[in-house]
């Protein structure tokens, strides 16, 4: 990474400043995806400091264009999430020579090494569902038909242990439509990425995906907390 240290440390000399449209021109060659709402999202995380004019438009030094690519190739490139590369940003500006941690990437995490198959007596033994109840949510499509995978291992685990509270899969409809709506949303994201038929277009695609659902995951869970906390006020 010291390429990557040396284009963050790089000090203009010409003192020459970028709107947020020169900045897009010079780096969507390399990232076709960046965007001025993109530009303006990692400021808002604390990872660039454009200077702003007394009108109020922000100016971009040519150290925050090299800043602003050492970010997007982190993220394309090791699959860093922001935190992780704002922390390594910090180091590097306090002087420091630090290593990037070997982070794991996002298709290999997508992708299990021996992907399970079981059979209908295995799964019933695995998650004691029942074969009514299984019966049931494969009806409502929330467990495929065999041979299970294991997200239909899980599934049926939730169903089995949601019962017990008198939730039973009709009860999930709700979350079946959800979730197929936030899919909708993330292969409308992916579909352009994956018809450039380029080579690391599938890395970046499910890259995309994972990062998209991570937000969305977080989303759902501080509304769901947020009833919750409030059940024992």
């Amino acid at each position: 990474m010291g390429s990557a240290q040396s284009n963050v440390r790089a000090i203009s000399s010409s003192g020459k400043l970028f709107t947020i449209g020169q900045v897009l021109s010079v780096l969507n060659p390399e990232f076709p995806d960046l965007s001025p709402s993109k530009l303006r999202f990692l400021e808002e995380q604390g990872l660039i400091e454009p200077q702003r004019t007394p009108a109020g438009y922000r100016k971009f030094s040519e150290q925050d264009v090299q800043r602003t690519r050492v970010i997007l190739e982190l993220q394309r490139d090791q699959y860093l999430p922001l935190r992780v590369i704002r922390e390594y940003l910090e180091q590097l500006d306090s002087g420091k020579s630090p290593n990037l941690p070997q982070v794991q990437s996002s298709v290999s995490k997508l992708q299990p090494k021996n992907p399970i198959k079981l059979t209908k007596v295995a799964l019933m033994s695995e998650t004691g569902i029942s074969a009514g109840l299984l019966q049931e949510a494969q009806t409502l499509t929330l467990i495929a038909k065999e041979p299970f995978e294991s997200s239909d291992l899980e599934i049926a685990r939730a169903i089995v242990h949601l019962q017990r509270f008198g939730i039973s899969p009709r009860h999930l409809r709700g979350l079946k439509a959800s979730a197929e709506r936030e899919i909708g949303i993330i292969e409308g994201v992916v579909a352009p990425v994956l018809g450039k038929n380029e080579a690391a277009s599938k890395s970046r695609a499910a890259h995309y995906a994972q990062e998209i659902e991570n937000q969305f995951a977080t989303i759902r869970g501080e509304l769901i907390k947020s009833v919750i906390s409030k059940i024992d006020q």
